[in-house]
């Protein structure tokens, strides 16, 4: 209850202050500078904290995918693999492995979707999230950021800055696990609202001021909270008191997305308030560099997060027992083989079990290259796979990828090709109503019914057919008026799908069957 209010009074304060600040809130990250009173503690005496360096620790996501009302647009699965591993490499120097926890969450909101204020992603937030993990929604706008961390609620993050490379995820995390960014103070400039012109040349004040009203994590009264940070020395004298309070982080007032230079820092040279030149590095996570410049976290950083993790998130920590890993070995498709005819409508498609996977991605695509805009995502918990909404006479390709609630960094399958066509009849016979067939799917061997209701008595045949339309087995039978139950054997039917035809005059019953 507390969380809806903060909701409903940041919305009545604070929408004006967001529409005054246009440009203060499309940074490549928004999420609200400041430092937790936890922070400020833990600062004063690392040491006194718990933070067992050595050991891995094991964090829960819950992952909400965003698409707009009509339920398009959502990130896709692979990409999701890939920035989830892509996390865990920026984690590994920590000792903080993430994973999934329960299912992905799929939220069909276009005003979520593409969400103008952190305000409205506060209230998407404490709508969906699940306690005691770190909420992550994956949107195609977060309020006009690559991303967003708020510090009662959640982290959303803009799926097209959500890619193999991208660092977005990493320092949004660093943000929920107590990190601020290394340039505190210096995100409306000198000062909170970008009010007062500066020139890098010249020595920067002693002290900046910088907007907190959205980093409070307890109901505000107030519309608008500046705080003041003093900038950081290059000689380190108040690294502990400036800034981040890190200082093993240095000197950085560039609260903008830059290029790094040939030696991983800033091209933008700065001035402290002593007059001492620098550049700022871009090495860190934290920092506002450009991805392929940034690569990590520092000791005194990976402490902090840590001993957050056990003293204010020790709720995340309950699970720490990994799942086995998923085998490095791609899946192998078995069907359909390569260039093969299918019924369009009724496609099968199998592929060999890998060891430890819980699910399976399977993409099907027009192109090769699998490209996003016309590719088709599915899920499956099983090595199989039925689809009914492809399009007749068109070839499509396919791959499969495997992974589990641990396990993201996997390689997909080679893909293979498949052509569609209308390989069946109609599908009706004069007079016979209701079929019911099962188990279905059944085991190898396994024997199956046919229920039915017919309204004369006629003679037909019982064919077991393959994927193709080939004939495999078929039996003469004798429908009789009234209620029938036929008995079926699958012991001779490897695994597969196959189409069990009841073909007679008076027309052809067609029923999909998938035997394991």
């Amino acid at each position: 209850m507390k969380k809806i209010l903060l909701a409903s009074l940041l919305t009545a304060a604070c929408l004006p202050l967001l529409n005054a600040q246009e440009g203060y809130w499309t940074d490549p990250c928004g999420a609200p500078p400041g430092k937790s009173e936890w922070l400020k503690k833990y600062q004063q005496a690392p040491q006194a904290h718990y933070r067992s360096l050595d050991t891995l620790v094991y964090v829960p996501l819950t992952i909400h995918i965003l698409g707009n009302d009509a339920g398009e647009g959502y990130f896709s699965t692979n990409k999701l693999l890939d920035a989830l591993c892509k996390l865990n490499a920026d984690y590994e120097q920590a000792n903080i492995v993430f994973y999934v926890e329960g299912d992905v969450h799929y939220i069909n909101n276009s005003a979520w979707y593409n969400h103008e204020t952190v305000v409205e992603g506060a209230e998407m937030m404490f709508a969906n999230n699940v306690e005691n993990t770190i909420n992550t929604y994956f949107v195609s706008d977060p309020a006009g950021n690559c991303g967003y961390n708020l510090p009662y609620a959640g982290i959303a993050i803009k799926k097209s800055c959500s890619d193999a490379n991208e660092d977005t995820w990493a320092h949004e995390i660093g943000h929920n696990l107590s990190l601020p960014h290394p340039f505190l103070g210096w995100e409306g400039g000198v000062s909170y609202d970008n009010s007062i012109p500066y020139d890098y040349n010249d020595p920067a004040p002693p002290y900046v001021t910088y907007d907190y009203t959205f980093f409070k994590d307890t109901l505000i009264l107030d519309t608008l909270i500046i705080d003041t940070a003093w900038v950081e020395l290059v000689d380190g004298s108040n690294c502990q008191s400036a800034a981040d309070g890190f200082c093993d982080t240095e000197p950085d007032y560039l609260a903008f997305r830059w290029l790094c230079n040939g030696n991983a820092q800033s091209q933008q040279e700065q001035t402290d308030p002593t007059g001492a030149k620098f550049r700022s590095d871009g090495t860190l996570i934290m920092g506002y560099a450009e991805d392929d410049c940034q690569a990590r976290f520092t000791s005194e950083q990976i402490a902090a997060m840590r001993a957050n993790l056990y003293e204010e998130k020790a709720d995340y920590l309950s699970n720490q027992t990994p799942v086995p890993a998923v085998s490095d070995t791609p899946p192998t498709l078995t069907f359909p083989s390569n260039d093969e005819l299918v019924q369009y409508d009724d496609v099968y498609l199998e592929w060999e079990p890998v060891e430890n996977a819980s699910h399976y991605v399977v993409q099907v695509s027009l192109l090769p290259n699998f490209s996003s805009s016309l590719a088709k995502e599915y899920l499956s918990t099983e090595p199989i796979l039925l689809l009914n909404d492809l399009s007749s006479n068109r070839t499509y390709y396919w791959r499969v990828r495997a992974y589990n609630s641990h396990s993201f960094c996997t390689t997909p399958s080679e893909s293979r090709q498949f052509k569609t066509a209308q390989l069946t009849s109609a599908n009706a016979i004069e007079g016979v109503s209701a079929p019911n067939l099962f188990p279905n799917p059944a085991g190898s061997g396994e024997p199956m019914l046919l229920e039915f209701e017919s309204n004369s008595t006629f003679s037909g045949h019982l064919q077991w057919r393959s994927a193709t339309g080939q004939l495999i087995y078929q039996k003469g039978v004798d429908i009789t008026n009234g209620s029938n139950r036929l008995e079926l054997s699958t012991s001779s039917l490897p695994s597969g799908l196959y189409f069990l035809w009841l073909e007679s005059p008076r027309g052809r019953l067609v029923e999909r069957v998938v035997v394991r």
